[in-house]
């Protein structure tokens, strides 16, 4: 597929909608050439394509051009002027020589000499190899590669190695069966954030559809992002229905400054938002008070250009990491602070979330605040004994059937797959949801609405959600290019986190990385069924027989049984049969299911196990002694170690993974497991810079059959598109996760919220007096064209909710808009990273 230039511009969509038709993976082309590079930016360079301006031929009127006459050059028709020149010539070779000698040993000389054989001393002078011109255009900017275009070479290359299974592609040969490439079933986007795997056995393997569809987001993404601060104005506008705040426009000069790829996706932060925009100034203050006096918490006071910690709590102080967390925020904030106005924001100093307010009073406040309007029903309940269905709407999966389920899956859309409303299968799977929430909980959960800046959230959560520079300054260390990283598992090391306190009224077995660590362990000798891609191994090794297979051909169910020798008929027959049978190179990848033994799957594939000694588990009851004789604890070992791995895998811990990161950093192909997301995950592009997998591990197998192989066919792994991946995850923390990226969403986080936070009659817009912006902010509203809520807006129910029930009761102003929150918290607010602790 051409990526020369980026997509037309098309009209707002937010990555977690599924697309409007399946899409089609474009046929596999004939082999080529890498790409030079894929365009990482809407403005991308063109000195970077020079190569492909091709100096035009000589003009001529098609007559061909009369036979030149031959003649000697000028300089050397007379042998005194020909001695003359040899002399120089002498004189300018002996200056050369001496002037070599004398810097080699500084190698600052560089004649670009091409000294291979048959090509004479001369031969390569004035010419550039291709690197040497990629080193002249390097601008020193990580460049995306297609990942799409790397299936398409490994596929060919894979299949090559089955000639007999398939038919070259070229002009001449089309003896293929069209009902294999044409009639299978497509699988199916769910709403869920779920690829739903067609039962059709010709329906093509889900993982190449995934990447197209992660490649395409991308471009859709770099295509639509405003260039100009006009278009930023309106494209704002557009979004939220509202303008933007004061100092939009110094944000935007930070942005460009230091060149952020997507200036215009953050939804984020109008999501979090977007509830206290329909609180009354005055209770807006009150709340702002109330938070400054909770327990455990710091707030940063800017005032005139400069940031103050106050701490009102001294029992934060008790934990360790309070103060480092503060100074870290508040460093983060001076790159900024000179363009914020005086105000105060208060955070908490714990891993997890804190607020889960009712999804009909979060319904309520959003369509008011959507509005313009504030309510009137000031007072919330407070309840400390959270029940997590109240926070989901009333049609979602876990409020209608809490073992809804879909059967097998991948994940397309990571904010959508980890909503636990609409994936119920989560919460008994993961720490945070197995554990109750309630007085003695730490933290402490409340159920109203509180302005409270929390380093990680959920789909269920109404915290703010801000950056944590947790394990952020932490070194790589050594990494192995990926073609000389010596092992192909699947590694993670990590402690046993996910549960604030473990004990024996809990099921903290089920927790997500005690699971992973027993998942891995397993030496069942049970058969473990799983797809794999079908490259023609099957057609090819039943053609060879048994004796060129030896025994190993009975260890999977896929089976090749030679026979007695067939007749000359029958043979005619049978290999008839085949050449109908025998598919394109060009066709769709299908898949085959395989199996094994349990015992030998995790050995080959996975090498992840918990790491210490067992934390945040009592010894009073016997749970932290149940740890130490269930677990079989593996040493610690350090980034040099587990760089050498190519798969790399991360997983939440108590809140969001610190380490993640790191690991994207580094050469290797990260395969991350979550129910939070970020504030990044908007730039985060699943099947293009990273791969998802889901918490109950269904669907990881299955991934690592694609990309490494299988025990028996290690050498039919697609290699080269994993790498593809990996350069991906590596250029997005180069260029979309520094520390200036974290500075600016920080930065429009905290104008946003001093608009909020000001007082009552303070202008806090911002407006281009310069320009029209010609969108009608009223006819957005009742259009429903607020994209951020991707769907309609419907009139108000005609009755209102009971904070305690999360039911309709009676006030004739908060009436939620049913369809709008659950298309809100249930499309987009596909929760927030919880991990915090810094990961062993």
């Amino acid at each position: 597929m051409p990526h020369s230039q980026p997509s037309p511009r098309v009209p707002y969509r937010a990555t977690s909608t599924p697309p409007r038709s399946p899409l089609h993976l474009p046929a596999v082309p004939s082999y080529r050439a890498p790409q030079r590079e894929y365009p990482e930016s809407p403005t991308s360079g063109i000195e970077r394509n020079r190569e492909l301006h091709i100096k035009p031929p000589v003009f001529s009127l098609g007559q061909p051009p009369p036979p030149r006459k031959r003649h000697l050059p000028k300089y050397i028709r007379s042998p005194k002027r020909a001695l003359v020149y040899l002399v120089l010539l002498g004189l300018l070779g002996f200056t050369v020589k001496t002037a070599y000698i004398h810097l080699k040993g500084k190698k600052v000389l560089s004649l670009g000499w091409n000294k291979r054989g048959g090509e004479g001393f001369f031969g390569g002078l004035g010419q550039k190899s291709q690197e040497e011109e990629e080193e002249e255009y390097d601008d020193g900017l990580c460049r995306f590669v297609s990942p799409v275009e790397a299936y398409q070479r490994d596929l060919h290359r894979l299949r090559s190695l089955f000639p007999n299974s398939h038919i070259p592609s070229s002009p001449h040969h089309h003896i293929h069966n069209h009902n294999h490439s044409h009639t299978h079933s497509h699988h199916t986007y769910s709403p869920t954030g779920h690829l739903i795997i067609s039962d059709d056995p010709d329906a093509p393997h889900p993982i190449p559809q995934l990447l197209s569809l992660g490649e395409k987001r991308w471009e859709e993404l770099l295509s639509r992002q405003s260039r100009t601060l006009s278009e930023a104005v309106k494209e704002y506008t557009r979004r939220y229905g509202r303008k933007p705040p004061r100092g939009f426009d110094k944000w935007w000069e930070f942005a460009m400054e230091h060149n952020l790829v997507l200036p215009d996706e953050y939804d984020r932060i109008n999501l979090d938002l977007a509830p206290f925009f329909a609180l009354p100034k005055e209770e807006m203050k009150r709340r702002m008070e109330m938070v400054e006096n909770m327990e455990k918490t710091f707030t940063l006071v800017i005032e005139d250009g400069q940031v103050e910690i106050e701490i009102r709590d001294p029992g934060g102080l008790k934990w360790g990491g309070t103060l480092p967390r503060a100074h870290e925020t508040s460093n983060l904030l001076k790159g900024f602070i000179k363009y914020l106005p005086n105000m105060k924001a208060t955070f908490s100093i714990f891993d997890q979330p804190q607020i889960y307010l009712s999804w009909a009073r979060r319904g309520s406040l959003i369509d008011l605040g959507l509005r313009g309007e504030v309510t009137t029903h000031l007072h919330e309940t407070d309840d400390s004994e959270v029940k997590l269905s109240r926070s989901c709407a009333p049609k979602t999966n876990f409020r209608k059937d809490a073992g809804y389920s879909e059967g097998k899956s991948f994940i397309y859309d990571s904010l959508e797959a980890g909503d636990p409303c609409q994936n119920p299968y989560l919460i008994p799977l993961h720490g945070l949801t197995l554990e109750p929430h309630g007085h003695d909980s730490l933290p402490k959960p409340h159920t109203q609405l509180l302005p409270l800046f929390s380093l990680a959230k959920t789909s269920i959560n109404s915290d703010i959600l801000v950056t944590p520079l947790d394990q952020f300054h932490d070194n790589p260390g050594k990494d192995p290019i990926w073609e000389e990283k010596t092992s192909s598992k699947l590694v993670w090391r990590g402690s046993p986190t996910g549960i604030s306190m473990m004990n024996r009224t809990l099921l903290w077995r089920q927790s997500h990385r005690i699971r992973l660590h027993h998942f891995a362990a397993n030496t069942s000798q049970d058969l473990m069924e799983f797809m794999i891609p079908d490259l023609g191994q099957d057609q090819s090794f039943s053609e060879e027989g048994d004796d060129q297979l030896g025994d190993e051909h009975r260890r999977g169910k896929i089976q090749y049984h030679a026979s007695a020798p067939p007749s000359d008929t029958s043979l005619r027959s049978e290999r008839q049969r085949q050449d109908k049978e025998r598919r394109s190179m060009n066709d769709p990848l299908t898949s085959l299911e395989d199996e094994y033994s349990t015992e030998e799957v995790m050995k080959f594939y996975y090498d992840m196990k918990l790491s210490g000694q067992p934390i945040q588990c009592s010894e009073e009851d016997g749970t932290c002694e149940d740890m130490r004789r269930e677990i079989q604890w593996a040493g610690h070992q350090g980034a040099e170690e587990l760089n050498r791995h190519k798969f790399l895998l991360d997983i939440d811990g108590n809140g969001w993974s610190g380490r993640f990161r790191r690991l994207m950093s580094t050469n290797s192909m990260v395969i991350k497991m979550t129910m939070f997301t970020e504030w990044f995950q908007p730039h985060l592009i699943p099947w293009f810079m990273y791969v998802p997998a889901k918490l109950d591990f269904s669907d990881l197998t299955d991934i690592m059959a694609f990309f490494r192989g299988t025990p028996k066919h290690p050498e039919l792994g697609f290699d080269e598109t994993a790498a593809a991946l990996a350069r991906n995850g590596q250029c997005f923390v180069q260029r979309m996760f520094r520390m200036e990226d974290l500075q600016a969403y920080m930065m429009r986080l905290f104008l946003e919220y001093a608009r909020i936070a000001a007082d009552e009659g303070v202008d806090m817009d911002f407006t281009l007096s310069d320009i029209d912006i010609d969108i009608d902010i009223d006819n957005e509203k009742q259009d429903g064209s607020a994209d951020w809520a991707e769907s309609e807006q419907n009139e108000p129910q005609s009755t209102m909710f009971d904070d305690n029930s999360g039911v309709m009761s009676q006030d004739g102003q908060d009436q939620p808009n049913e369809e709008y929150a659950e298309s809100e918290e249930v499309q987009i607010l596909r929760g927030e990273d919880i991990s915090g602790e810094r990961d062993e």
